[in-house]
């Protein structure tokens, strides 16, 4: 008898608080999926991105949400999540988005068509107050993926972020290709000059360097995309991009390095040399490329190495979805790092190096 009272009471317990907390909870989840379900993104029709590598190209269809941190909870794991349609017939893709504003002044898609091997129209139309439809006429016979790509949040300032979800339309040829797309990003540009110390734009030595790599790259079968080949600003996130669109397998940005200026010339000279930076809370951490570029660059070019360098926080490490890496070449401030640098024939031995690094982290 007394078992059985037990046994009543604790259903008691059970009919009183935990179900309706469960309720509850159920009801929250619910009226928090309403929510996002109702939310209406931008569509910026002037800031559609695309990037093309051999025998593949991406266009990026932006969808955008700016709120409050407050808003959004955890910042990191706050996801724009489009509402859309898609149809392919032959060579002609159209999809159809709802809950979207359309923002932007009108484009006609100009610079994105431009050298574009397998588009050859696109038309944005908006259909009414929430609904748009994108339509592209591709060239040719061509495999056609349509997937959301996230991109990393940004700071708008007054605790105020943008969140921002591609819909990314891949197109390839349908010919067997294998080979590994890299992103090779040559760090700073335009007004943005990097170190400048014993006589030397940072922003042209790493961009000289980028481009050799990337030719060195290119004849041995990689397919490359170089976010610039002139001397001109990129954005942080900009950069990152065409490696998320692209589906790259590597991230390589080429910088040199600096230090304060009131360090004194004992410190420069104690942290002159090679270094790499990565992201070991990435999806896909870049530590084992790191790794064995450092050692390839420093023993090529005979510059001293101090640790890897894991910068989670650093933008263009965490907002790239393949494995990314930094190198900093040298240190520009350090006269012997400099001199070296000065003569381009230690540039091609980076490349060169580089190259090597390349191969050994894909053949293994």
């Amino acid at each position: 008898m007394k078992k059985f009272k037990c046994i009543v009471f604790g259903i008691f317990l059970v009919c009183t608080f935990i179900l309706p907390v469960s309720y509850c909870n159920a009801e929250e989840t619910t009226t928090t999926t309403e929510a996002n379900n109702s939310k209406v993104y931008d569509l910026q029709q002037d800031a559609f991105k695309y990037y093309q590598v051999e025998h593949k190209g991406a266009l990026g269809i932006p969808m955008s949400y700016s709120c409050t941190e407050s808003e959004a909870g955890d910042i990191r794991k706050y996801t724009v999540e489009p509402k859309y349609s898609e149809s392919i017939d032959g060579n002609k893709v159209e999809i159809l988005i709802s809950q979207v504003n359309v923002t932007g002044a009108s484009d006609n898609f100009d610079s994105v068509l431009k050298d574009n091997k397998y588009i050859k129209n696109i038309k944005l139309d908006k259909l009414d107050n929430n609904t748009a439809k994108v339509d592209i006429e591709t060239s040719g016979k061509l495999n056609v993926k349509i997937n959301p790509v996230k991109r990393r949040y940004s700071s708008l300032g007054d605790n105020k972020y943008e969140f921002k979800t591609f819909i990314d339309v891949t197109f390839e040829e349908k010919v067997k290709d294998n080979s590994k797309i890299i992103i090779i990003d040559p760090g700073h540009g335009g007004s943005e000059l990097g170190a400048t110390a014993n006589f030397t734009y940072e922003k042209q030595l790493n961009l000289d360097i980028s481009k050799r790599v990337k030719e060195n790259l290119e004849k041995a079968g990689y397919r490359i995309y170089i976010t610039r080949d002139d001397d001109r600003n990129v954005g942080l996130l900009d950069r990152t991009d065409p490696a998320n669109l692209l589906n790259a397998d590597l991230f390589f940005c080429i910088h040199n390095n600096s230090l304060p200026l009131d360090v004194n010339m004992q410190s420069v000279y104690m942290f002159r040399g090679t270094t790499v930076l990565y992201n070991s809370t990435a999806p896909k951490p870049g530590r084992e490329f790191a790794t064995i570029l450092m050692r390839e660059v420093s023993s090529t070019i005979k510059t001293n190495t101090y640790p890897l360098q894991d910068r989670p926080n650093l933008a263009v490490l965490s907002s790239a979805w393949c494995p990314a890496v930094l190198m900093e070449t040298t240190v520009e401030c350090d006269d012997g790092d400099a001199k070296m640098m000065m003569h381009r024939l230690n540039s091609q031995k980076v490349a060169d190096a580089s190259l090597r690094a390349v191969n050994k982290y894909f053949i293994k």
